[in-house]
């Protein structure tokens, strides 16, 4: 009766991972479709001149064209008006550019900057669309905006409707190759910036700016970190007890710790275009040794820290991209990586008690959820390194 009982459990465990794999393709689907499509946040530069504000904002202009609410959906392929927004992604750049000074007004009343004493009111100077005949990827275009200022307005604050989703201020002391970042913030959807000196002295609390780079940082884990999401995973499903799981993951922090740090103070730096498909081949790498080599071994974590510094070296893209502040570089730094490793004690977490309290110790584990679990995290980072690399083959 045993055997009767234990060959119907393995008829329907293979029956449950002869699943698992017919749906692979769709899951190898929505996630490249998901990063290709995420809505990023748009970045604000800030230069106050003495009877001028000048803003140079980079922004996905199809977006708010499509009438999108980028605080709801963090894809565009996810939104309500998804076909809109491909429609108008399709638009020539310069019927684009024409569309979007037709309805200016509607945007501008969605964008709120006001001084000490005043609201002012931005005009357009220039729109640039920015070029990317690959329909599937998101364009990005720039506007160029100024209002009057007066003597008596000593400070700027600057936010827009939540509608148009999270925004990067970035105060700057001059146009041209020679600028400098004199202040930073991250803007969730609907935020107020703090106030933006006219002479760079800005006010902000030390807690204020730890907090907001903590936030920044469990943000790029969960959940537009899909990536570093399926490495932590792949390291987990290698064994999910702890002594083995804890050497994985001091090891790779520790790397991707160093790589931020020196990318951060432009100590060494590699393009995305490098660091992207690695990134995505160390996924693959990792879920493949969890499928043939059941012990750890000096091997697995010297790989474990060549792939972490890469992974460091991503995190460091997305901080170069908001530009920390010259005057909070340590402070922000530091709020960064510790948001970061939040937000991988969480996927962690959060694995253990879905997956590894109940079935880490049954005889089952490793060919109904360890070996089918690698082989997705495996194939989708395949996937992803073949995606990166097209475009330069």
């Amino acid at each position: 009766m045993i055997k009767n009982l234990t060959s119907s459990l393995d008829f329907y465990f293979n029956l449950i991972k002869v699943g698992i794999y017919f749906l692979l393709p769709f899951i190898i689907i929505q996630s490249y479709s998901a990063n290709s499509h995420e809505i990023r946040p748009a970045i604000a530069d800030i230069l106050i001149k003495k009877d001028e504000i000048l803003i140079e904002l980079e922004l996905n202009l199809e977006i708010f064209l499509a009438d999108i609410d980028a605080s709801v959906s963090s894809n565009t392929d996810l939104a309500v008006n998804a076909s809109q927004y491909d429609q108008v992604r399709a638009l020539d750049s310069n019927i684009l550019a024409k569309k979007f000074k037709q309805n200016f007004d509607k945007f501008i009343g969605m964008v709120t900057i006001k001084t000490n004493t005043r609201p002012l009111i931005l005009k357009l100077i220039s729109v640039n669309i920015g070029d990317a005949p690959d329909l599937s990827l998101p364009r990005y275009s720039h506007l160029r905006l100024s209002a009057r200022v007066e003597g008596g307005d000593n400070e700027v604050r600057l936010g827009w409707d939540q509608k148009l989703g999270a925004l990067i201020v970035r105060q700057i002391n001059s146009e041209g190759v020679s600028q400098k970042k004199i202040y930073t913030g991250y803007l969730k959807p609907g935020q107020m910036s703090g106030p933006i000196h006219r002479l760079g002295r800005n006010p902000i609390s030390l807690d204020k700016i730890i907090l907001d780079y903590i936030d920044l940082g469990i943000t790029h884990i969960f959940p537009k970190g899909l990536d570093h999401i399926l490495f932590v995973l792949g390291l987990f499903f290698y064994s999910h007890k702890f002594s083995r799981l804890a050497w994985q993951i001091t090891l790779f922090t520790v790397a991707h710790t160093v790589t931020l740090v020196l990318a951060s103070l432009e100590l060494i730096s590699l393009p995305s275009s490098i660091i992207e498909p690695l990134i995505a081949l160390s996924i693959c790498y990792v879920a493949i040794e969890n499928i043939l080599q059941k012990q750890m071994g000096f091997l697995r974590l010297a790989i474990i820290v060549i792939f972490g510094l890469l992974h460091g070296l991503g995190f460091a893209t997305v901080l170069s991209e908001i530009g920390l502040s010259q005057t909070r570089f340590i402070i922000s730094l530091i709020g960064f990586n510790i948001g970061v490793e939040i937000g991988q004690l969480g996927v962690i977490i959060v694995a253990y008690f879905a997956v590894g309290f109940w079935f880490g110790n049954r005889d089952y584990y490793r060919s109904l959820v360890q070996i089918p679990a690698s082989i997705v995290i495996a194939a989708v980072g395949g996937w992803w390194f073949l995606e990166r690399i097209m475009p330069f083959v």
